[in-house]
């Protein structure tokens, strides 16, 4: 069966929910244009200098700790750097998000939306050449919808939304798990271009908030666990060559 991939995300501000891209240039050794570009945290969890270089994913608001975010939407627009806000698909906060004034329209929204839910003000942060990924090298995650379909029947035995994965290629034609036997090094192309296999990724609780709810109703971990004795769902890899990628590209696996 061929390999084929289907949908290329980013989230332009780690926490948020992904936006669907058209296409995407990739540059070599680098993530995504703009994936993890901004990060929210509070002068609690950040202290008064902010953040200035990557950090790890437990100093920002991020769905394991603030699984409202999920009720938002987003837009982005890669040439302005605006971002936008919707809830219920309805537009309700658009700002510039490498402008002053425009992070401040959003971290008060924010600031209003999680008055609740968090300690401390919301702000949006960026540090000059650097992306926010859950690791600290420039890495692409791949995630394989034929895995994602067999825990939701086989092992949850309930629909799982991709999105909870928060991955960046999605891939189909693959058989579920196959993604897991690639070897450290191995070479994948998609569209011609050479990604080398890093390893899989470890999932954690945020993967158990509903992406549409924002209600933990799949202990994921627990799932895995049980299901396929490990917490893996999806594999990093790394860029080898510049190239760029449309939804229908095939893949190869060398």
């Amino acid at each position: 069966m061929t390999v084929e991939l289907k949908a290329i995300k980013r989230y332009p501000v780690k926490g948020l929910r992904g936006i669907d891209m058209p296409s995407a240039t990739i540059t070599a050794h680098k993530m995504i244009t703009d994936d993890r570009r901004f990060v929210i945290g509070t002068q609690s969890s950040l202290g008064q200098d902010g953040v200035q270089e990557w950090a790890r994913k437990s100093n920002f608001l991020q769905l394991v700790n603030t699984p409202k975010l999920t009720e938002l939407g987003t837009e982005y627009d890669e040439r302005t750097c605006t971002l936008t806000i919707l809830r219920n698909g309805r537009a309700i906060c658009k700002g510039k998000l490498d402008d002053t004034m425009g992070r401040t329209v959003i971290e008060d929204f924010l600031k209003a939306f999680l008055k609740n839910d968090v300690a401390g003000t919301p702000k949006i942060y960026s540090a000059p050449d650097t992306q926010f990924g859950d690791m600290k090298e420039p890495y692409i995650s791949i995630l394989n919808l034929a895995s994602i379909r067999d825990f939701g029947t086989r092992i949850v035995q309930a629909d799982v939304d991709p999105m909870r994965f928060r991955g960046n290629l999605l891939i189909d034609g693959l058989d579920p798990w196959k993604e897991l036997e690639w070897e450290e090094g191995q070479i994948i192309k998609i569209n011609g271009a050479s990604f080398r296999f890093i390893h899989p990724i470890t999932r954690c609780k945020a993967t158990s908030v509903n992406p549409d709810t924002a209600v933990s109703d799949i202990n994921v971990p627990l799932m895995l666990r049980k299901g396929v004795n490990h917490l893996h769902m999806g594999v990093y890899v790394e860029a080898l060559e510049d190239v760029t990628l449309t939804p229908g590209n095939i893949i190869t696996i060398d």
